[in-house]
């Protein structure tokens, strides 16, 4: 499998995928294993997030879909740019990643 079609599998499968691609699939390469971290990162504040609203007693309008539609442009650009082969990182998302899962990512 590609290293790009890894990257494609853990954005659009979320944690999940980026789980799988990240410590099952054991010859990614650094920006594989980079965009499966960011991948996780992204479901995994959408989830945060999402349920810490819930718990919130005042509703803000449409907080929900302007939640989700941030986590689909960044599941996008996170596609785009593992698809350009560039630098993996996305704004906010990669150094949060960075300090997350550093370890994991350069060894």
């Amino acid at each position: 499998m590609s290293e790009k079609a890894k990257c494609v599998i853990a954005y659009i499968f979320g944690w999940i995928g980026g789980l799988i691609v990240l410590f099952a699939v054991k010859d990614s390469e650094r920006n594989t294993r980079f965009h499966a971290a960011q991948a996780i990162v992204i479901s995994v504040a959408y989830f945060i997030i999402s349920i810490a609203y819930s718990l919130i007693p005042i509703t803000i309008p449409f907080f929900g879909t302007a939640l989700w539609v941030v986590e689909i442009v960044l599941i996008v650009m996170g596609i785009v740019k593992a698809n350009q082969g560039g630098e993996p990182e996305l704004p906010v998302i990669g150094s949060l990643t960075k300090s997350i899962f550093g370890k994991v990512i350069d060894k």
